[in-house]
């Protein structure tokens, strides 16, 4: 079992650092390839679904993923403003792209329709949509996105601090005081949101290992199978040790994010799906509601509950190209996030990088967003194949929903979609 597949893709559920996707030799095991929908297949599922199984890939989990409130506790992120409509510029030049892909060269739209690893792709190019597919879901779906809540939360402390209502140069547990004592105490925001935070905590030690850090974390959570003797979140947080000087390396470390909700949710005294709502959620002009995987305690999972249509999120993506930025984040954020105030990937991390992006490698994490470009583009990725990609300078962006198989494969989206951002410097 350590050594297969199925647990590299389990053990290693953050999405910077992974494996390359392994070559899909076959797409007859597709998850999509079965249908969803009739009575039979829908009952088996949930028959066959357990904690331990759910993110396995495969057919469990591309119902999980869509359907995710019938499988844990949610709160509503409310559309309470009139939606926002995005006006529609198909770009031939996209879907008609040469790309590379798992199995060889193929056009874009091809490869996506393809795939039975993709469930849904949309691009915007100057606030238009210029490609949008569904090979595998419904456009009016609420799909799981996993980590790309991260940036979600992250874009609501930026609002809080474009507000005035909080400095990230200041240290966490000035705003929560429940971490004073603990190894949190005196580590600034920056660090924290950074994924710096030097917390003895990363994702990689394993998400279904029942010894690791990680583990306990989601266990607090309901979001593993329960094996310890029960702790509440702030528990599990106080209980946590810092290995190295905060803001010296980018680890990925789910904690720094529930720390950044639960100080979201000091400042603002709501719950974080509340806050979200108000911050994020009405600005963007949201065409439906979200919805947050919360435990049975009413924690929310700041780190990879948020469930919402792919159109919705890709509006939020418009915060940080819209020439208003829709009023959520000040012009300030975006010169911080392109500033030297991230983390810069050592030496290890930029080789593994280059295996995937050759020479176009991105340089440094900031603010939850896992690469950031020396041009500004930023990508943010969630476990099973969610991706969101934002250039701010080409107005550039793309999200995409996903559901490995149960043997691992994934798709190979993110290169592809980086390229074809420059696609659009000549149009």
């Amino acid at each position: 079992m350590h050594y297969g597949i199925r647990l590299i893709m389990r053990f290693n559920r953050y999405p910077v650092f992974e494996a390359l996707p392994v070559l899909a030799l076959s797409f007859s095991l597709s998850a999509s390839a079965i249908s969803q929908t009739s009575l039979e297949t829908v009952r088996e599922i949930y028959h066959q679904y357990t904690p331990e199984n759910f993110d396995d890939g495969g057919e469990i989990s591309h119902y999980v993923w869509r359907n995710f409130v019938s499988f844990f506790p949610q709160a509503t992120i409310s559309r309470t403003q009139p939606k926002r409509s995005l006006g529609i510029t198909l770009n031939s030049a996209l879907s008609s792209a040469a790309v590379e892909t798992e199995l060889g060269r193929s056009r874009f739209g091809t490869y996506v329709e393809n795939s039975p690893f993709i469930d849904g792709v949309i691009i915007l190019v100057d606030g238009q949509i210029a490609y949008e597919s569904y090979p595998n879901m419904e456009a009016y779906e609420r799909h799981l996105s996993w980590s790309i809540t991260k940036v979600v939360v992250s874009t609501a402390l930026a609002a809080l601090e474009s507000q005035g209502r909080v400095n990230v140069d200041h240290a966490a547990s000035d705003y929560l005081p429940d971490l004073i004592g603990s190894d949190w105490q005196g580590i600034s925001l920056r660090d924290i949101v950074n994924m710096a935070s030097g917390i003895d905590c990363l994702d990689s030690d394993g998400y279904q290992n029942t010894e690791t850090c990680i583990y306990r974390l989601e266990e607090s959570l309901g979001l593993t199978a329960p094996v310890h003797p029960e702790q509440s979140t702030i528990e599990n947080l106080r209980s946590m040790r810092q290995y190295r000087s905060s803001g010296e390396k980018y680890e990925y470390a789910s904690a720094d994010t529930f720390v950044t909700g639960l100080v979201i949710e000091n400042i603002t005294g709501e719950p974080l799906w509340l806050a979200l709502q108000e911050l994020i959620w009405d600005q963007i002009g949201a065409e439906a509601d979200a919805l947050m995987m919360i435990s049975s305690a009413g924690v929310p999972a700041s780190h990879a509950g948020l469930s919402a249509r792919l159109l919705d999120l890709a509006r939020f993506g418009e915060i940080f190209t819209a020439d208003d930025l829709i009023d959520v984040v000040s012009p300030l954020h975006l010169a911080d996030l392109a500033s030297d105030n991230g983390i810069d990937f050592d030496a290890a991390q930029v080789a593994q990088l280059a295996r995937r992006f050759n020479e176009d490698v991105p340089k440094k994490a900031a603010w939850q967003w896992d690469m950031i470009w020396d041009d500004g583009a930023m990508f943010k990725g969630g476990y099973s194949g969610q991706g969101i990609f934002v250039d701010p300078d080409r107005d550039f962006i793309a999200v995409w929903f996903g559901t490995t198989g149960a043997d691992g494969q994934s798709h190979y989206l993110l290169p592809m979609i980086r390229k074809l951002s420059k696609l659009t410097d000549n149009q």
